[in-house]
């Protein structure tokens, strides 16, 4: 039945798949009787039917004829369209999940109806994808009463244009009428509701971001999308090809950024030459130890601790990014150097050829920082949250499938990256001519200028007149120069829309396109026109036979460009050859006009219109996307222009005559159906037509208006199809076949008449890069008119070819980047499938348990092993797990765990005080033993870098010497100064000394350097100590710089054993601190005899206590908290002498037992909520309520969910509120997972993107980039794991629940008793320094 229509298509293959699609078109179109005999309730009927009889173990291609066959019938009843089997064929296609290419105005909107209809009945949605948002609502609103009537609901996304950003959604509603196109039969609902309707039509980016938006939600009710199931794809070529490489980002900006610059800015000023050290050599700032301070006491915060700079929270990491950009802003980027700033904006300057780069900004928060330290505006940072790119989002579907008019000469691409055959549908026409007994015939002829066409006639007519046309493509046409092509564009198009024909002349960018729509204006026409008159007269008189192809050179100035043509010249040259007057208008120019236009007398009116007016004409690109509709509606009538910017992926036609609206052929079609009693379904818009004009009977008033207007356009279409339909002009050749093919698949919709020809020039890009400087070097030697058209089919096939080789590799391109694209996307599945399980998992505490063995098994082995023990490790510890102390449950924390075993139950209150003043001398020895280390290893450190820098700059000062001159020009304080890296003032008798004696003045120098830089150091080793030990000493740095190192160590070490026997004494002495305060708490004493959690208050009340200060910014007094001692290097040498193992295990099992711990206090924190509310057992949520009812029974849950919570038993209330802990900790876990998961993820896109520009680097070192990429990938993911683990614990132990306001403890300390301390500021008293009143304290920033 289908035997030569393969000959057509590409292939043996082609034609066995075509052949399998025409039986099952065979079988559907056999069903046809049946379905038109079934009422509107039955053909509905029908959809519950199909779905009850998937349920019983059918499939969707056991249905599929009798789905195809009701999806027909349902539109022949509401749209008055019945499918062609070439469109049935492209559903069946669509359905197996493949691509079918289907020609321009073939009907893929309708097609597309099938297999979605078909797909939907399994409830799992089906999407159809296209372009833009006019045509997701213009497809959903036509093709939605098929739906409606067979019972499905049809959804439409759009894009948001309101400043709240709320994404838009809509239902279709028949009953939902609006004066805006925007919302006509649409009814508003909420996102979700769209992807929950049977079918959702949107466009491919809010499918995408749909999906990045619900991967970073924190509520699992915010999310829309359920799946995805299955999709078609429309413009398939556009979206997975020209778009795949596009990124979806879903971007904001950094929360209180520019805050936080401003104030990093401030500080950065603010810091003293010790509190940093700059390598100019690497450009890196970093703290010195005293830096850290000094910025922690303007912050007001601490940054980390000195000794686990490892162990930092991430706030503090978010500050010291911040910080460490306003460093480098501060000390390495110099205003008019690297940046200038000019009308409040910083802008950057190139390094090497001192050009300014407006727009261009450092990345990592950098120009910020500048921008914060000139005092401009800050611009807000933006940060990327979540991104995919098209290709790899629709990679997700189980089913994909893809629908365009060019698509084979992707076909490659398509399977290799996606997994989609391509298919070649014929058109309906080819379909109907290679059919046996088929009513037409395909021929071909001559047109009056000698090109091939081929159309369609009836095979009963004997004289064969066209009925159909294929189009007409004309061979390319070359010229020299692009000046002469877009002569010859503008004549052609001037030549056509005289006679009334449709033009579409495609351009590649919009630059181009506004360029040839400048060429169409009044001024430029004239012009042109001018020097056709010229020249047209000049072949009159030199070439009647136009056999010259040589320039010549009496016309050699008309080759300027048009608007450098001066009237006065024109005019000489025109009376050369015996032209009066340039005037176009003027009679007597008449002649030679029409000439050189090829048009006829008749035509000389319509011609005169554009001198003044020139064309008038549309212009279609990004810039005008809202108009769209607008201009692709009126493209095809009579005597229209329009200029359209790559038309590939516009997915609107272009129909004869105009636009003519569906709803009106319709209206048509019932008409003939219900008054005129023919099938109009099957019936040509021609006899269509003859029916309507030989209509007698009578019509209502809407009836006779739709007749009217149908006959109006017809009679249009007829005139515009006798002019040749049509004609699409080419302004330059794409570098992609398909893109070509889909601006002349514009021509000959449908049968139509039609042509296209593109205009090329060897200027042209496609032209230059392959082989158009040997037809350039051709042209000029035989001195080529530049106004002279080259026409010849080996140019094109010369063009195809390269444009083959350009497509083959982009493909390369794309297909080697999707292999960078897979390692991030495999991580992004990995991520979001963790937040999707997270949302879902009824209870957390195993798999937060599980983070906890995973990463305190390694870090427990970890400290066990280190040399300095494992303080470390507690201090971590008791850093993520504070003691917590509430009325319902306290809980120490490990180093307390650890001191409690030790203090045991002493018997009396006696031998409890003795044993928490032992465990306090213990660990106080503990901690001075560690200091004591940890000053040896400082002053050792301080003094190799002395040395180090001391030899460098010595160095630097003899090659300064080396090389002086005392002939050049000197700047001398200012070169010494930046040799020695300090300030150098010199007087004027040794600035001469040294011009006159430069190595002579070398001793001084090295004496000045030396006492300079010892200075500095031992001023930054006092100011750190001083911090350390929380105390001022009267050492000074400027009379130790000139001791030996020896000496100063002595000193320093003298003092801090001083330090040391004071604290001790003041703690642990006879009438010390620890002491006082226990005796003060005599009542907590006693209790802690049988209670443990009295003994850990008892604990914490040594390690620290109250001080009395002075508030430099209130200058008030004030009570504040002092810490004393830490547990943390005692404990930790008793686990030294265990075995890691072990150690392991009780750490693990103290932090499990502190998650029991956290669920009672918050079951009775959220109960004491509830009570304190009025709140009843039954006002909680469903889930809530089914797991508190499996705690104590569903039955005696019914009793007790309405009472008061006063009145439920003791009995019942321990089960309760154990559930309500679960319930509260398996929130807070929840929210915890995934803010940590997000904000992480956040952060690892921006190293990954930096990993990808730097990972280019590796080539120039001979490893393949991608391997070093995926390697570099994989570690920084497994590292990402790991920052997710750490963040979780660090944070799982620190929420709190809010406890009553009567509720605190009876501890308290003995100094709040006591006189006044010899205390100054926040610090110790300065030893054998009494204070001076009368001096005033300097305020720092």
């Amino acid at each position: 039945m289908f035997k030569k229509i393969s000959n057509i298509f590409a292939g043996d293959s082609q034609k066995r798949r075509l052949d399998k699609l025409v039986t099952v078109v065979d079988q559907i179109n056999a069903l046809e009787p049946t379905f038109e005999a079934l009422s509107n309730d039955a053909l509905r009927a029908k959809t519950d039917e199909f779905r009850q009889r998937l349920s019983q173990g059918e499939t969707l291609d056991d249905l599929l004829p009798e789905a195809f066959a009701a999806v027909r019938e349902a539109s022949k009843r509401t749209l008055g369209l019945r499918h062609y089997d070439v469109q049935l064929m492209c559903g069946i296609n669509l359905h197996q999940g493949n691509i079918s290419e289907l020609r321009t105005g073939e009907g893929k909107t309708l097609a597309a109806t099938l297999p979605l209809y078909l797909n939907a009945l399994e409830g799992k949605g089906a999407h159809l994808v296209t372009v833009n948002d006019y045509l997701a609502r213009r497809d959903a609103r036509w093709m939605g009463p098929i739906y409606d009537l067979l019972g499905l609901r049809v959804g439409v996304l759009q894009m948001s244009t309101s400043a709240d950003g709320n994404q838009v959604a809509y239902i279709y509603d028949p009953n939902e009428h609006s004066l805006r196109e925007e919302t006509n039969l649409l009814r508003p609902v909420r996102r979700a509701e769209a992807y929950l309707a049977d079918i959702t039509y949107g466009t491919n980016s809010e499918f995408g971001f749909d999906y990045l938006r619900d991967n970073i939600t924190m509520s699992w009710e915010s999310r829309v999308q359920r799946g995805h199931h299955y999709a078609i794809v429309d413009e398939v070529d556009n979206i997975l090809i020209d778009e795949a490489r596009t990124p979806l980002i879903i971007s904001g900006p950094s929360h209180e950024d520019a805050e936080y610059y401003i104030r990093m800015a401030q500080i950065a000023k603010a810091l003293n030459p010790e509190d940093y050290e700059v390598d100019e050599k690497d450009r890196t700032v970093s703290l010195t130890e005293i830096g850290v301070a000094h910025v922690e006491e303007m912050l007001g915060m601490p940054l980390s601790d000195p000794e686990r700079p490892e162990d930092i929270t991430p706030e503090q990491a978010h500050l010291l990014g911040f910080l460490e950009q306003s460093l480098r802003a501060q000390f390495l980027f110099h205003r008019n150097k690297d940046y200038i700033v000019q009308n409040g904006q910083v802008i950057i300057v190139d390094e090497f050829t001192g050009r300014m780069m407006p727009g261009r900004r450092w990345s990592d928060g950098l120009h910020q920082a500048i921008e914060a330290k000139e005092g401009v505006k800050v611009q807000a940072e933006n940060v990327t949250q979540a991104t995919i790119t098209i290709q790899n989002y629709f990679r997700m579907y189980k089913k994909l499938a893809g629908m365009t008019g060019t698509a084979m000469t992707e076909q490659e691409e398509f399977y290799r990256i996606y997994g989609l055959d391509v298919l070649a549908i014929p058109t309906n026409l080819e379909y109907r001519a290679m059919r046996p007994n088929s009513d037409l015939v395909e021929l071909e002829a001559k047109d009056e200028d000698g090109y091939k066409y081929s159309y369609y006639a009836y095979t009963s007519d004997p004289q064969k007149k066209p009925v159909y046309f294929k189009r007409k493509d004309f061979p390319d046409v070359v010229y020299r120069t692009t000046e002469g092509k877009l002569r010859a564009i503008v004549q052609e198009i001037i030549h056509y829309h005289v006679i009334g024909r449709p033009q579409l002349i495609g351009s590649a960018s919009v630059e181009s396109s506004e360029r040839l729509s400048e060429r169409l204006s009044a001024e430029q026409v004239r012009r042109l026109l001018q020097t056709l008159l010229i020249r047209e007269a000049w072949k009159i008189e030199n070439d009647p036979k136009g056999e010259n192809f040589t320039a010549p050179p009496e016309l050699e100035m008309l080759n300027q460009p048009l608007n450098a043509l001066r009237m006065p010249e024109l005019r000489r040259l025109a009376s050369n050859y015996g032209i009066t007057t340039l005037d176009l208008s003027d009679e007597s120019n008449r002649p030679l006009l029409l000439r050189a236009l090829k048009l006829e007398d008749k035509d000389w009116l319509r011609l005169q219109t554009i001198f003044d007016a020139g064309i008038p004409h549309q212009v279609l690109n990004a810039r005008k996307h809202t108009e769209e509709s607008l201009i692709i509606a009126g493209a095809g009538a009579y005597g229209a222009v329009t200029i359209a910017t790559n038309m590939a992926g516009r997915g609107v036609d272009i129909k004869l005559g105009g636009e003519i609206p569906e709803s009106l052929l319709a209206e048509v079609n019932q008409v003939l159906a219900n008054v005129v009693g023919v099938d109009p379904y099957n019936m040509t818009m021609e006899q269509r037509l003859a029916a309507l004009q030989s209509l007698d009977s009578k019509l209502d008033e809407e009836q006779q208006a739709a007749i009217t207007e149908f006959i109006e356009h017809m009679n249009n279409m007829q005139k515009v199809r006798e002019l040749g339909g049509l004609h699409v002009i080419g302004s330059e050749r794409h570098e992609a076949r398909r893109i070509d093919n889909q601006l002349r698949g514009r021509a000959a919709r449908q049968g139509d008449p039609g042509s296209s020809r593109f205009y090329l020039s060897l200027e042209d890009d496609l032209m230059r890069l392959f082989g158009g400087d040997q037809v350039q070097g051709l042209l000029n030697r035989f001195k080529f008119d530049e106004n002279m058209p080259i026409e010849a089919n080996l140019i094109g096939r010369l063009v195809e070819q390269s444009q083959t080789r350009v497509e083959g590799a982009n493909f390369d391109v794309r297909k080697h980047l999707l292999e960078y694209d897979d390692v991030l996307n495999d991580q992004r599945q990995r991520i979001y499938a963790q937040r999707d399980a997270i949302f879902k998992k009824p209870d957390l505490r195993e798999d937060v348990t599980e983070m906890l063995h995973a990463e305190l098994g390694t870090r427990v082995q970890n400290a066990m092993e280190d040399p300095e023990g494992p303080w470390k490790l507690l201090a971590y510890l008791e850093e993520i797990q504070p003691a917590i102390d509430t009325p319902w449950a306290s809980y120490p924390s490990f180093p307390f765990r650890l001191a409690l075993d030790q203090l045991g139950t002493p018997a009396d209150e006696e031998e409890l005080v003795a044993a928490l003043l032992k465990l306090a001398e213990d660990a106080l020895s503990a901690e001075d033993a560690h200091m004591l280390e940890s000053v040896h290893a400082l002053l050792d450190k301080t003094e190799q870098s002395f040395k180090a820098q001391l030899a460098e700059r010595n160095d630097s000062l003899d090659a300064y010497l080396d090389s002086f001159d005392p002939q050049d020009q000197h700047d001398l304080q200012n070169e010494l100064s930046s040799i020695l890296g300090m300030p150098v003032r010199l007087s004027a008798s040794q600035q001469r000394a040294l011009l006159d004696d430069p190595w002579g003045q070398k001793p001084w120098l090295q004496d000045a350097l030396r006492t300079n830089l010892i200075t500095l150091y031992v001023r930054r080793l006092l100011l750190t100590l001083e911090r350390r030990f929380n105390e001022s000493w009267p050492l000074k740095a400027a009379d130790l710089a000139s001791q030996p190192w020896k000496e100063i160590r002595t000193q320093v070490l003298a003092q801090i054993q001083s330090t040391m026997e004071r604290r001790k004494q003041r703690l642990l002495g006879s009438e010390g601190e620890i002491a006082r305060d226990l005796e003060a708490n005599q009542e907590n004493l006693t209790a802690a005899l049988t209670d443990e959690n009295e003994r850990l208050r008892l604990l914490q009340l040594t390690t620290q206590g109250m001080r009395i200060t002075f508030d430099p910014k209130s200058h008030r007094k004030q009570l504040t908290t002092a810490p004393r001692l830490t547990y943390v290097f005692s404990m930790a040498q008793r686990l030294e002498a265990l075995p890691a193992q072990r150690v392991t295990e009780q750490v693990l099992s103290h932090l499990e037992e502190a998650q029991a711990v956290f669920q009672t206090i918050f079951g009775h924190a959220e109960w004491e909520h509830l009570r304190n509310q009025e709140v009843t057992l039954n006002k909680l949520a469903v889930n809530s309520k089914d797991i508190l009812a499996e705690e104590v029974g569903k039955e005696r849950f019914e009793q007790l969910e309405s009472l008061p919570l006063d009145e439920i038993p003791a009995e019942d209330q321990a089960p309760l509120v154990q559930a309500l802990g679960k319930l509260a900790q398996n929130r807070i876990y929840r929210q915890l997972l995934l803010a940590t998961i997000t904000q992480s993820w956040v952060e690892y896109l921006t190293r990954m993107e930096a990993l990808r520009v730097s990972i280019s680097m590796e080539s120039y070192a001979q490893r393949d980039p991608l391997v070093q990429y995926k390697s570099q990938a994989s570690t920084m993911f497994t590292e990402l794991l790991s920052e997710v683990r750490q963040t979780v614990i660090s944070k799982m132990y620190r929420y709190r629940p809010s406890l009553p306001p009567e509720y605190t403890t009876s501890l308290r300390s003995a100094a709040s008793a006591q006189p006044e301390p010899a205390l100054v500021g926040v610090g110790e008293a300065r030893v054998n320094d009494p204070p001076d009143k009368s001096k005033k304290k300097r305020k720092r920033h």
